[in-house]
C-alpha cells in the first residue's frame, strides 16, 4: 500500500503534467464563452492552491525553527526558497497563521 507521502508526490506530479499539457494546447480553438469558463476554472484551481500553500506554510512555521532552514526568520527562508520578496513572504505567513 502506498504511503501518504507517495500519494502526495503522485498527485503533485499529475497536477504538474496537467498544467504542462494545458499550457501547450492552442487556446485560440476555444470560443469566447469557453475561454471565460476556462478562466473561471483556473481561478478556482488557484484558490485551492493558495489554500494548500497556507496549510503548508502554517505547518512549517508551527513545526520548525527557521534557523534549521538557514534563516533568522521564516520570511527570510520563504523569500529565498520561493524567490519572492521578504514582504510577500511575510504576507503569506500572516495569512497562514490566520487561516
Amino acid at each position: 500500500m502506498s504511503s501518504s507521502r507517495d500519494k502526495i508526490i503522485a498527485a503533485l506530479d499529475t497536477a504538474e503534467a496537467g498544467y504542462r499539457k494545458l499550457a501547450a494546447l492552442p487556446l485560440e480553438a476555444l470560443t469566447r464563452p469557453e475561454k471565460q469558463s476556462l478562466l473561471n476554472r483556473l481561478e478556482e484551481l488557484d484558490k485551492k492552491r493558495t489554500a494548500l500553500d497556507r496549510r503548508l506554510i502554517g505547518q512549517l512555521v508551527a513545526e520548525g525553527d527557521p534557523a534549521l532552514f538557514g534563516g533568522a526568520a521564516w520570511a527570510d527562508v520563504l523569500s529565498r526558497r520561493l524567490r519572492i520578496s521578504r514582504g510577500e513572504a511575510h504576507r503569506r505567513i500572516t495569512e497562514a497563521r490566520s487561516a
